[in-house]
């Protein structure tokens, strides 16, 4: 059976939902296996690529994104519809880059193949690319829509109750797989980039508040690890089900093709918000912004990447080009 077809919940929302979530900025439930699944391709998958990643692929431009996809967000609504979406489809994206991640560092083989370290290393700065849209909403927002909902959601609620997050946490603190001796400093920079952007976000959104969690500390009985995986999943509408690897990879090209359509009609900080001007000097540096205008890109390798193409152009890049000039060439989307 492929991930493609009616019985699958893809497949469902393929055949009765003609855009993401139903209408513009809509959201879709995700489905995700409770622990990653080795991954053997799919090539009713591989050779739909094209068609649910919504690219016009072409020798000469194959990142190329039809403008058309989504309208810009004076025309389609408020700007709480829009980072409401960014927060939720962000996240869940992020949930698959750590799967893929530990997934990965769990299957290294001594020595890794140059190709699989340079496909991890684009899942860490993918996941740093997210961390950028989920919080690209204005400080307003944040504190208006966002924060609040999690507090009544818990009032402890915390990015570390993510199931997914748990497995690939001391890997982006800096401690790597044995296979990928021999790629620590490549490996390394990006989480220490990783984890310059997470102390950026704080600053520009909670520069003076605690989080949740600390804000919680001494209130009410601490609830079973396992529980507060199910409330952090239930908020951001993630289901744990069997799941298949291609499911997972077509979920994962649904959310790309939609994240890519956002910042082409709407730019990582869209002109009729502050979030821009909000941007503290932790996130205006070279290497932050250079995140910022390649996310598009990004995003097509890493699809590249999890749905595992064969065609010469899909393949990675050498090992020097990719650690080098990881993100070369220009974004879709106005930063």
């Amino acid at each position: 059976m492929s991930a493609l077809d009616g019985n699958s919940t893809t497949g469902l929302l393929e055949a009765g939902v003609a855009e993401y979530g139903g209408r513009a900025y809509g959201l879709e439930p995700l489905v995700l296996p409770p622990a990653p699944v080795p991954s053997s391709g799919d090539a009713h998958l591989t050779g739909r690529y094209a068609e649910l990643l919504g690219t016009t692929r072409t020798r000469t431009d194959p990142d190329a994104v039809d403008p058309g996809a989504l309208v810009p967000l004076g025309a389609a609504g408020s700007e709480e519809q829009l980072f409401w979406f960014r927060w939720i489809t962000g996240h869940q994206l992020t949930f698959m880059l750590w799967q893929e991640l530990g997934r990965r560092a769990a299957e290294a083989a001594v020595p890794a193949p140059p190709e699989e370290v340079a496909a991890a290393a684009r899942l860490v700065r993918g996941y740093s690319a997210m961390l950028l849209y989920t919080a690209s909403c204005t400080r307003d927002v944040y504190h208006r829509i966002i924060r609040p909902s999690m507090a009544l959601h818990h009032p402890a609620f915390s990015g570390a109750w993510a199931r997914d997050y748990g497995p690939v946490r001391a890997l982006l603190r800096g401690r790597l797989p044995e296979a990928w001796v021999g790629w620590e400093d490549v490996m390394l920079d990006e989480c220490a980039l990783n984890d310059a952007v997470h102390e950026g976000i704080a600053a520009k959104l909670v520069p003076d508040a605690p989080s949740l969690l600390q804000s919680a500390a001494g209130d009410g009985r601490a609830l079973p690890r396992d529980v507060r995986a199910v409330l952090f999943d239930t908020y951001f509408l993630t289901l744990r089900a069997p799941c298949s690897p291609a499911e997972v990879a077509a979920q994962l090209l649904r959310r790309i093709r939609v994240v890519r359509d956002d910042l082409a009609a709407n730019g990582l900080y869209p002109a009729a918000a502050s979030s821009r001007a909000e941007k503290p000097d932790a996130l205006r540096t070279a290497r932050v912004e250079e995140i910022e205008r390649t996310v598009p890109r990004l995003l097509g390798e890493i699809a590249r990447d999890c749905v595992r193409l064969s065609a010469p152009e899909a393949r990675a890049p050498s090992p020097t080009r990719a650690y080098e000039h990881p993100l070369e060439g220009s974004g879709s989307h106005g930063t």
